[in-house]
């Protein structure tokens, strides 16, 4: 059942998208078409073939420093490069440094499907290979060809189960447009009948070629007390002409060849112990128009229009109705991009902008309000160098109020600078922050910053300085104006703005 919070902040999430607020005074910081080449929902990369990414520890774009010429990321922390070769990085728990290394089993590969207790990977030539998740989650075995299967297009998946235990059914479409599927044992392969000309497969269903959609049996313990199913698909009654199959486990939407916006499955009422799903057949729904894409987020649909508008409308009724309202939130929107409860926008000037859960960062934003407004801007991947040379960040530059913050230990030690911090009690028993930053050069006039890790209140050689926007702390790291510290320790500073480059030179 879900928790009672999670719908709570379903609710909250879509009076938020009817109370849009203009973001535009944080446009700055957003990135923009001279060098953005593709995006996702946590990550994109740059025509300079650098890979950045956000989320968890990550509260803005941040460049994998070991990965450049990536073509392709597929979730799952798995990139290929422009050659085919595929890698796959990770992030110490200790230390937050960043490992890159190569998988060599794969190549030239199609996509990742990861779910149950293995990852799945579809290489160009239609081959699948299988590796077993470890206990964080993460392919720590070597992949292995899965033999029985072959031809392969594309790879889905369910979850199914009976009265001892549950599953994941794979679904592989095939370039004949045939479908097989299989238990996660891989024991043995069938063919799912009555299946020609399928040119897209989402859970139990097919979509053919003619525009028809087609649907087999799940295994179900609480549904059909786990009698064993029959394999055989059948036409879905009511809905045809479809291009395009979208939705989640539950819940499905379809956009048919007049742009039109189907709904069926699930909708969703209560909360906690109380959540109820209830199951209604498609329906066209009339409150819009001229679809061109379309998702479930939480209890939301989100629709984009040819128009480049964006709307929604919820889910949560026992019964959805044909005249649902859509509610506009967001213009000039190019593409949509969903993540597992936020999507990322794409807008026609080339910026990037996130709605919907924020708790881990999700939004790229440089916070972790759990939700916001209406949608905020993705902050620009910026980069520093030093000397010439790139320096890694743990988490990316955060710009406020036109001015860019790094993080505390990032790179003001290459500056030739000593970091202390100590924390202390005071007489009124609260924790006092002070942060001293000293210039270690014997050769140059001393210098000491004084930063106090709660208010932000910044002394140089114990004269107070004023600054136009305080330094900061977001999930417990405290980050300084980048130039101001920069230029007290005598380097210069230069934005270099076709690069989104920050160039730093110390003598």
């Amino acid at each position: 059942m879900k928790k009672k919070w999670i719908s709570m902040v379903s609710a909250l999430l879509v009076l938020s998208l009817a109370c849009n607020v203009s973001a535009a005074a944080a446009a700055e910081n957003t990135t923009t078409t001279t060098n953005l080449t593709s995006y996702g929902a946590d990550y994109l990369t740059k025509t300079d073939g650098s890979f950045w990414v956000w989320g968890g520890n990550r509260s803005v774009p941040t460049q994998i420093h070991d990965l450049n010429e990536v073509q392709a990321y597929f979730g799952s922390q798995y990139v290929m490069k422009k050659d085919l070769s595929v890698w796959q990085w990770r992030t110490s728990a200790y230390s937050e440094a960043v490992k890159v290394t190569p998988v060599q089993e794969l190549d030239n590969l199609v996509d990742i499907f990861m779910t149950g207790n293995r990852t799945i990977a579809l290489k160009g030539d239609g081959t699948i290979l299988s590796a077993p998740l470890s206990s964080d989650g993460l392919t720590t075995s070597a992949f292995t060809p899965v033999s029985g299967v072959d031809n392969v297009a594309a790879v889905g998946g369910y979850y199914e189960s009976d009265l001892h235990k549950s599953w994941t059914r794979y679904v592989f479409l095939k370039k004949d447009g045939t479908v097989s599927t299989t238990r996660d044992d891989f024991e043995s392969f069938e063919t799912i009948q009555n299946l020609t000309d399928i040119i897209q497969i989402k859970n139990n269903l097919a979509l053919k070629k003619d525009g028809s959609i087609w649907s087999w049996p799940v295994q179900d313990y609480y549904k059909n007390q786990g009698a064993p199913i029959d394999l055989s698909a059948t036409p879905l009654k009511g809905i045809s002409n479809i291009k395009s199959l979208k939705g989640n486990q539950n819940s499905l939407l379809a956009i048919d060849g007049a742009s039109q916006l189907w709904f069926w499955g699930a909708t969703i009422t209560g909360s906690s112990d109380g959540t109820t799903y209830h199951e209604q057949p498609p329906i066209l729904l009339k409150g819009i128009k001229n679809v061109v894409d379309a998702y479930i987020v939480e209890r939301s649909i989100v629709a984009l229009t040819g128009e480049g508008n964006v709307y929604q409308t919820s889910i949560e009724n026992e019964m959805m109705p044909v005249d649902s309202k859509f509610t506009f939130f967001e213009k000039e929107v190019s593409s949509l991009k969903k993540g597992g409860r936020h999507i990322i926008m794409q807008k026609k000037d080339g910026s990037l902008w996130g709605w919907g859960v924020n708790k881990d960062a999700q939004l790229g934003y440089g916070d972790y309000e759990f939700s916001h407004a209406g949608p905020v801007p993705v902050q620009k991947p910026i980069s520093i160098s030093l000397n010439g040379e790139s320096i890694p960040l743990s988490n990316g530059v955060i710009t406020r109020n036109g001015q860019n913050f790094v993080p505390l230990r990032s790179l003001f030690e290459k500056l030739g600078a000593t970091i202390t911090y100590k924390e202390n009690i005071t007489a009124a028993k609260t924790i006092d922050k002070q942060i001293m930053i000293t210039r270690t050069a014997t050769d140059k006039p001393a210098l000491a910053i004084s930063i106090n890790g709660v208010t932000g209140a910044t002394m140089v050689n114990n004269k107070t300085v004023n600054l136009p926007t305080l330094p900061f702390i977001v999930n417990g790291s405290m980050y300084l104006p980048l130039r101001f510290i920069s230029e007290q320790l005598g380097a210069n500073v230069e934005w270099l703005p076709q690069e989104e480059r920050i160039a730093i030179t110390m003598q």
